[in-house]
């Protein structure tokens, strides 16, 4: 038996991988169009294996910018390779690769009915995390699975994900996650997601949908039972700076005018403060969770605010539901699901602007 190396995948490999994806696979597959892409995306590396000299097997990884995640994106070995243990050496190449990125993680999808590949990633230790329905494009389901890479007790969250369906509603879908947790005869469905969103986002229908501020999230979640309290570094109207058109301005000021009229008629509290991780570590330890308005830009190279959901504190970790999948770069809900972010990384995506606003939701039953 010959000996099988590894090394990383080439553009010139393109052609070898084709090949093994035809011959692997009968649906699901990477184009050559998306292998091309794939090999030079800095947040994806793929790992080829060789045998007598030629290329019998890969492993792609993708890397999640500023989190502590990997996710074995797909792994195939050429069926007249034969059973020469070509399929563990790439799945320790790929483990060794996201240990040596710093990632604390390595989450994969499976399908069901795929017993070989099951009992190869239970024979390394990966642990069940879920099911999904409807996955594949037979509609079979897959089975998700995670290893913990590095040191630590896995966290396990009873947070439910919902998965936002518009570029907009990111507030929303974190409340709606919240709603699921403490309400658990919530139904999640774009239909609640719009109706929530209708009564929380500060502007729409001039120039394009509007997002929400703290204040319109703050009021929809108490409306819908929940009690929450608000963290802000700034007493002025949010989202302005960028805003040139007069009535927009005017009518976006009027709308956040209000929802800070409600939140004082409701007696929510409101700290005018930046908060700190501090607040964000007791506020999840009493078992709340947090709505935590971050800059984009650290995941996705864009200056756009955005909310995310922190639900659980590993000890170096806040982990968080991003309720954004960036479904054109590959990603799937297994990518945007409990993330975890190391303590300074959070710290520095939980500012948005050039002033560094700092705003926060705290949500309890």
């Amino acid at each position: 038996m010959s000996e099988i190396k590894t090394r990383f995948a080439q553009p010139e490999d393109i052609e070898s991988l084709v090949d093994i994806e035809q011959a692997s696979f009968t649906g699901d597959r990477i184009s050559r169009r998306s292998f091309r892409n794939l090999l030079t995306r800095p947040t994806a590396r793929t790992i080829i294996a060789e045998c007598d000299g030629k290329v019998c097997g890969y492993a792609m990884l993708l890397f999640r910018k500023s989190t502590a995640l990997a996710r074995l994106y797909s792994l195939a070995v050429s069926p007249d390779a034969g059973q020469r243990g070509i399929g563990r050496a790439l799945l320790r190449s790929a483990e060794k690769l996201a240990f040596d990125e710093g990632r604390v993680f390595l989450r994969l999808e499976v399908r069901e009915d795929n017993a070989r590949a099951i009992a190869l990633y239970q024979k390394f230790h990966y642990r069940p995390i879920g099911r999904y329905l409807d996955y594949y494009d037979d509609h079979a389901p897959a089975l998700r699975f995670e290893k913990t890479l590095r040191g630590g007790v896995p966290i396990q969250t009873v947070v439910p994900y919902y998965q936002q369906t518009t570029e907009f509603t990111c507030g929303v879908a974190c409340v709606m996650m919240a709603l699921k947790f403490f309400k658990p005869q919530t139904q999640l469905n774009p239909v609640l997601e719009l109706r929530l969103w209708r009564g929380a986002t500060t502007v729409y229908m001039l120039s394009g949908p509007g997002g929400c501020e703290p204040f319109g999230l703050a009021v929809c979640a108490f409306e819908n039972g929940l009690k929450p309290q608000i963290y802000v570094s700034s007493r002025e109207y949010l989202f302005l700076n960028s805003v040139r058109d007069r009535r927009k301005r005017q009518i976006m000021e009027i709308t956040q005018s209000d929802f800070r009229e409600q939140v004082k008629q409701a007696k929510i509290p409101v700290h005018y403060r930046g908060f700190t991780l501090k607040d964000i570590k007791k506020a999840l330890a009493t078992g709340a969770v947090v709505l935590v308005l971050i800059s984009s830009y650290h995941m996705f190279g864009e200056k756009t605010p955005h909310w995310v959901l922190a639900h659980s504190d590993d000890g170096c970790h806040i982990m968080i539901h991003d309720p954004w999948v960036e479904a054109d770069e590959g990603e799937t809900i297994a990518d945007s699901a409990n993330l975890p972010l190391n303590y300074a990384i959070f710290d520095q995506m939980a500012r948005f602007g050039k002033d560094g606003l700092r705003a926060a939701v705290i949500l309890e039953a």
